[in-house]
């Protein structure tokens, strides 16, 4: 991407993180797409890109949520969209077995 400011097509996230995704390009040569990942601080309300151990289930959250929405776009290679749905789909399935075992032990889930 270019030095000048795009606006972000979507913003989402997962707990303390964030992604902004961008779109750029047109039918004629292409699109091409970006994401970001940053973390907020809840307490300081201060953002940054360094993450800690308990972010790492939101990473994985996050990222089903950034695979599952760059997949609905219809601009993407089909190839490329097939893939961001599997992945998508199998990070889905691991959370909700994850979100299974920790109801079953009782323990917190986030």
């Amino acid at each position: 991407m270019s030095s000048k400011t795009h606006t972000p097509y979507a913003v989402i996230g997962s707990e303390s993180l964030t992604s902004s995704l961008y779109k750029s390009g047109d039918e004629l040569i292409g699109f091409q797409y970006r994401f970001n990942i940053t973390r907020l601080d809840a307490i300081s309300g201060r953002v940054s890109q360094w993450f800690a151990p308990a972010d790492v289930i939101a990473l994985v959250k996050l990222t089903q949520v950034i695979a599952s929405e760059l997949q609905h776009d219809g601009c993407m290679n089909t190839c490329l969209r097939d893939e961001l749905r599997g992945v998508a789909v199998l990070l889905d399935e691991a959370l909700d077995k994850l979100k299974t075992k920790h109801d079953s032990t009782g323990d917190k889930i986030r």
